[in-house]
């Protein structure tokens, strides 16, 4: 299992939301740059970076972070305000390797297929969970789907790779449910979890349960566990 360490973005600074709530911020004393070259000086090679400004506004707004952070050499998973085909085209020109595509994906399904068409393996398909239902536009916008679904009818359209996040336990500092992710891993996809991954116990589930990565946020910056012990739990 990959650890993918999270960057998350807002005004230029590195911040943590708690269950995507905007009001409830917290800002991190140094820069998108600093933080990605601790997390290589860890032995990271893969990143994952969300543009909560841009998911906010619905426009890419950190797209220069993203080049900086690029150029580092890390493997760079991008999304956050790409609500477009042609956005998801400038954050790959920017230098993300695979960008994460939520609100473009689910507002319009019978449409999907396009995305995946034009931009195969470097598109993911974010499945953000609410009550067990899928949910988009900043987890404002429900759905009547549940992940299986989602994963299923998106696979049917040419996606291979699925962030899912528990948006209930996002920012919690309270842990994450395997379960969850099992029987999707099962499915022979690439599923990244998302959502309260927050201690080594989290990070060993996930990977008895077949995840192929795990996002990890407000626990590396504050101190619930360090990027070198997670890499390593992945492996015991």
């Amino acid at each position: 299992m990959i650890i993918l360490p999270a960057i998350d973005l807002y005004d230029g600074k590195v911040v943590r939301l708690t269950q995507g709530d905007y009001s409830r911020r917290r800002e991190y004393q140094l820069s998108p740059v600093e933080a990605a070259k601790g997390f290589m000086a860890a032995g990271c090679a893969h990143i994952h970076v969300v543009d909560l400004e841009g998911a906010k506004e619905g426009v890419p707004k950190h797209l220069k972070e993203l080049s900086e952070i690029a150029a580092l050499g890390f493997f760079v998973q991008y999304g956050g305000g790409l609500r477009s085909a042609e956005s998801v085209a400038c954050a790959l020109e920017a230098g993300a390797d695979r960008v994460m595509a939520g609100s473009l994906i689910f507002k319009d399904m019978e449409r999907a297929s396009e995305l995946s068409a034009r931009f195969g393996e470097k598109i993911m398909a974010a499945v953000d969970l609410r009550g067990g239902r899928v949910v988009h536009s900043g987890w404002l916008e429900s759905t009547a789907l549940d992940a299986a679904e989602a994963v299923n009818r998106l696979s049917g359209m040419g996606f291979s790779s699925f962030l899912v996040t528990q948006t209930e336990r996002d920012g919690m500092m309270a842990g994450t449910d395997a379960s969850v992710y099992e029987a999707l891993a099962a499915r022979g996809r690439f599923i990244a979890a998302a959502g309260g991954v927050t201690d080594l116990h989290d990070i060993r589930a996930l990977a008895a349960a077949g995840v192929d990565a795990a996002v990890i946020g407000k626990s590396l910056y504050e101190g619930g566990i360090t990027l070198a012990e997670a890499m390593k739990a992945c492996s015991e």
